[in-house]
């Protein structure tokens, strides 16, 4: 669930520029990236904007996290912007210096490539996503993999402990924020998700993953360990 800092990680950005941010504020432009980042405080939304306006949320990062990682293997510049959505604090290495070290340091580069294999999950969990056509289970979906990978036990509740709006989910599943607090408020009529100061918290997640038609398998998301069926 929460991340953990690598301890390779931070010895490593220690060396580079600290930076802070404000909510709201543009981090780097994926067409000119100003370096590597490592997360040491915060959260940070990845999206792009379409020809109408609308904005696509990609991946939200969080403490521990570096990006972006595409760009620093591969220099392939993406159209997109990385945003803080909270206070943020980050520390920042040159590409070259960060390509350098990965190939010399088999720790660091090891760590690397979890980095990018859980990224790519990450895009692959809502590449599934998206293909539900029907709302509710699109959005029953999208808050079961916000538990795994923001999420605290609570017995049988998870908080997700990120700052989850109704307009952030919608952006993420290519909804509209109404349709989305349509959703959330039959969920909460039904107690199965409620609020926590400005958390969401699913009160009971084997019961929550009924809201499928099919079985589902929470350990896909670090929920459970056996496989749940309806």
């Amino acid at each position: 669930m929460k991340n953990t800092f690598s301890q390779q990680l931070v010895n490593f950005f220690a060396s580079g520029d600290e930076e802070s941010f404000v909510n709201g504020e543009i981090i780097t432009h994926g067409d000119y990236p100003s370096g590597v980042f490592l997360i040491t405080s915060g959260f940070v939304k990845v999206y792009s904007i379409s020809d109408k306006g609308d904005k696509c949320i990609h991946i939200v990062y969080q403490s521990g996290e570096v990006f972006p990682l595409i760009w620093a293997f591969n220099g392939i510049r993406r159209r997109v912007f990385y945003e803080a959505i909270t206070n943020v604090t980050v520390q920042r290495v040159a590409r070259d210096k960060f390509l350098k070290s990965v190939e010399t340091n088999l720790e660091l580069s090891r760590k690397m490539l979890s980095e990018l294999s859980k990224q790519f999950m990450i895009y692959a969990d809502r590449l599934d996503n998206l293909e539900s056509k029907d709302a509710h289970e699109r959005i029953t979906h999208r808050l079961l993999f916000l538990a795994g990978r923001f999420g605290v036990k609570q017995g049988s509740a998870v908080i997700i402990k990120a700052p989850i709006t109704h307009e952030l989910i919608a952006e993420s599943i290519n909804l509209s924020r109404e349709t989305v607090s349509r959703e959330m408020e039959k969920l909460e009529g039904k107690k199965l998700i409620s609020k926590t100061g400005k958390y969401i918290v699913i009160s009971d997640v084997a019961a929550f993953a009924d809201q499928f038609g099919d079985p589902v398998t929470l350990d896909l998301w670090g929920l459970d360990e056996t496989s749940i069926e309806k």
